[in-house]
């Protein structure tokens, strides 16, 4: 067996690193805000390459941590190398980083299949699937009268954003200011919700071929159960439907029966389209 090398990531390897990623039959990619290239081009977060011979034959890189916490973002191996001894060489340089780093657990949403045949052998487990939930138009129901005013979210909202998507979002689902700032970027629609001018809710939604995904729905804990989530998500079904737009999906933890429940009310219903969520703790 040829020896494997593990290195960190550095910005030269950006081509051979796109070489393998395209030419790959087993690719992770949950990037979420970013492209693979931007994302290749840009990353400072902990990531390693595992070479042969002087050849690129994987990768396997996380988000930055947050509260202690953080992502597999990207893992791809080289078509006819053994994935089990790669992925194994990789996650064992990466690891003593990420203790370092006083993360305690790493999550994985398992956007392709081949990934969940190995990654319990590293030590993570199945936790619960992903929903995703989709409408097609039809009438909304009433809102429960609330004080909120909704606005469209500005630049300067940042950290407000930030505040209130740590608040509302337990680990590994909260998002960080860079990343708050890319998703805001490349949203499609952005509206924030205040009370007494004090923000305490937001809903950020992207445009995919033939809808718009709600990619967040957040409101603060002491706000919860008002019905100001339910009103945020009317008002920004509303500005699709002025658009033209009525058709809409999004994603839930299976587990979570609350939001669940103010989805069903909108009249949003699974499409079957599910993905595992695995994690292991450190």
């Amino acid at each position: 067996m040829i020896p494997i090398v593990v290195t960190p990531y550095e910005r030269r390897y950006l081509q051979r690193a796109r070489d393998l990623i395209f030419h790959s039959d087993l690719v992770h990619s949950h990037l979420d805000w970013q492209e693979t290239d931007q994302w290749l081009d840009t990353q400072t977060a902990p990531m390693r390459c595992a070479w042969q011979r002087g050849r690129l034959v994987g990768l396997m890189g996380v988000s930055w941590p947050l509260n202690r916490t953080c992502w597999l973002r990207l893992a791809a191996i080289q078509n006819h190398s053994d994935p089990v001894w790669v992925l194994r060489a990789l996650w064992d340089d990466l690891l003593p980083e990420l203790r370092r780093q006083y993360v305690q657990t790493v999550a994985l949403l398992a956007v392709r299949d081949w990934i969940v045949r190995y990654v319990p052998a590293l030590g993570f487990r199945y936790i619960e699937d992903i929903i995703t939930l989709a409408r097609n138009g039809g009438d909304l129901p009433e809102t429960r009268p609330n004080r909120m005013v909704i606005r469209a979210a500005q630049p300067e909202d940042l950290d407000e954003l930030a505040r209130v998507d740590n608040a509302a979002f337990a680990p590994p689902w909260q998002l960080s200011r860079d990343e708050l700032r890319q998703a805001v970027r490349i949203s499609a629609s952005c509206t924030v919700g205040l009370l007494d001018e004090v923000m305490v809710g937001y809903q950020l939604s992207t445009l995919y071929f033939d809808g718009a995904h709600l990619a967040r729905l957040a409101v603060v804990p002491s706000a919860q159960g008002l019905g100001l989530g339910g009103a945020l998500l009317a008002d920004g079904l509303a500005r699709f439907f002025r658009r033209g737009i009525y058709g809409m999906t999004l994603n839930t933890q299976a587990s979570n029966r609350r939001s669940r429940r103010l989805y069903e009310r909108y009249g949003f219903v699974p499409n079957g389209y599910d993905l595992p969520y695995w994690e292991i703790n450190l």
